[in-house]
């Protein structure tokens, strides 16, 4: 379960928000998690809720998740394809597979409030 290292660093990150907008609770978070993290939500609100938040700050505070889908490139002609695009395997545009994930891999805190 690497998802309790992802919600450590994200909980600096979030403390870092709430500090700058000099927030003493905080009520709401928003977390974009790319489909092609390999993240797991519900471990992550775990990870959050049953060991970071208790006396915290953020201990009533929701999680609110916002997936991401992934785009990919192609490696043979350049072109960005968006999951949705992506009808088997391979370039819609050149027919490769060589095809590498451009973004949606990202794990981000949004908001905090």
């Amino acid at each position: 379960m690497h998802e309790i290292s992802f919600a450590r660093n994200l909980w600096t990150i979030i403390q870092q928000k709430a500090a700058e907008k000099k927030l003493k609770k905080i009520t709401t978070i928003k977390i974009s998690v790319g489909r092609a993290s390999g993240i797991d939500e519900h471990f992550l609100e775990h990870s959050f809720i049953d060991h970071i938040f208790p006396g915290t700050i953020a201990q009533e505070a929701t999680l609110e998740f916002i997936k991401t889908a992934p785009a990919l490139v192609c490696n043979k002609c350049g072109k960005v394809i968006t999951s949705r695009d992506l009808l088997q395997d391979e370039c819609p545009y050149c027919g490769s597979t060589e095809l590498a994930i451009n973004s949606g891999k990202e794990v981000k805190v949004l908001e905090v409030s």
